[in-house]
């Protein structure tokens, strides 16, 4: 049997996947492209060549980064290790795995390797632990083409961004409920292994932030692939509950019946994700930082679980 934790999964923003891809493509298809950068990172490497551009790598068993880019300068094998940011905060832990894979790389041969922040000017998180920062906004004036109307879309791609990161600000992790998670995950794992209870809990995060409350997916081994639970700590400052859903996405035609008709007493049925799915929920009193975790509303989380994950093997 097997109950622990899922493989975190971090999920970015939208407009930094796009970033991401867009710098790869200019690396890859501008051959000056990867010199201008240097120069507006202050770093000096003549004769800069792009051999390999590689978005979203693996930071060897500790996470990925946004961007790697291959190249030489001569004979000598030239790594950049780039993290695009727009509106996450600091994350001290991303910029140590950086540094690590950068030392990975250099006694593997590679005889320089940096590592490069692209953020926003007014960016102010953990530049001092990269080995170069650039802003964003002088990527974006990097870019050239002779092309006008292809100039524009590429920079509106990162002026967008920018304009998003202006009106939602910084996310600023929150110290309260990242101990409350960790109490969490640690207490209800345990729990779900001394009751022989299959559970698999997401990977702690580096960080979260104030809206974070959910603590999902959450998986069973007895269940199909599409049906995963989730607990959310807290639903809304109007209602002071918490509430366990069980969710079929995508729902085949027999989990929407089943929902919509046969779900158990007291269990509220409601579309999910666009109509994609669905789900059934069951409420229980809440947890949030002010009051901090509850071992009691634990059980009571994993009671609710057993039970919804029972209700469905059982119309099966």
């Amino acid at each position: 049997m097997t109950v622990g934790l899922l493989t975190e999964v971090i999920r970015k923003a939208a407009q930094e996947v796009e970033i991401d891809h867009l710098l790869a493509e200019e690396f890859y298809c501008d051959p000056a492209f990867g010199q201008r950068f240097l120069a507006a990172c202050g770093l000096t490497c003549n004769g800069f060549e792009v051999l390999a551009v590689k978005p979203e790598f693996s930071l060897a068993g500790e996470g990925f980064g946004d961007l790697l880019v291959e190249g030489s300068v001569s004979s000598a094998r030239v790594g950049l290790l780039i993290e695009d940011k727009i509106t996450a905060g600091p994350a001290v832990r991303q910029a140590l795995r950086y540094r690590a894979f950068a030392e990975q790389m250099r006694s593997n041969r590679w005889d320089i390797v940096w590592t490069i922040l692209a953020a926003p000017d007014a960016y102010r998180g953990e530049r001092e632990l990269y080995d170069a920062t650039v802003s964003l906004e002088k990527v974006a004036e990097l870019m050239t083409g002779s092309d006008l109307a292809r100039l524009t879309y590429r920079r509106g791609i990162i002026h967008r961004a920018l304009q998003k990161s202006k009106a939602t600000g910084v996310q600023v992790p929150d110290a309260r409920l990242h101990q409350l998670k960790k109490e969490y995950l640690e207490h209800i794992v345990e729990q779900c292994l001394a009751r022989n209870l299959p559970f698999v809990f997401p990977k702690l995060r580096d960080s979260y932030f104030d809206g974070d409350s959910w603590i999902a997916p959450i998986a069973d081994a007895r269940l199909p692939a599409h049906v995963k639970l989730r607990h959310r700590l807290w639903i809304s400052v109007a209602k002071s509950v918490g509430q366990i859903d069980l969710i079929s996405s995508p729902a085949t035609e027999l989990d929407r019946k089943w929902f919509a008709d046969a779900r158990p007493d007291g269990a509220l049925f409601s579309r999910y994700s666009e109509h994609k799915g669905v789900q059934i929920s069951v409420s229980l009193p809440e947890m949030r930082q002010a009051s901090g975790f509850s071992k009691e509303i634990a059980a009571e989380a994993i009671l609710l679980m057993d039970a919804l994950t029972k209700w469905y093997l059982q119309l099966r």
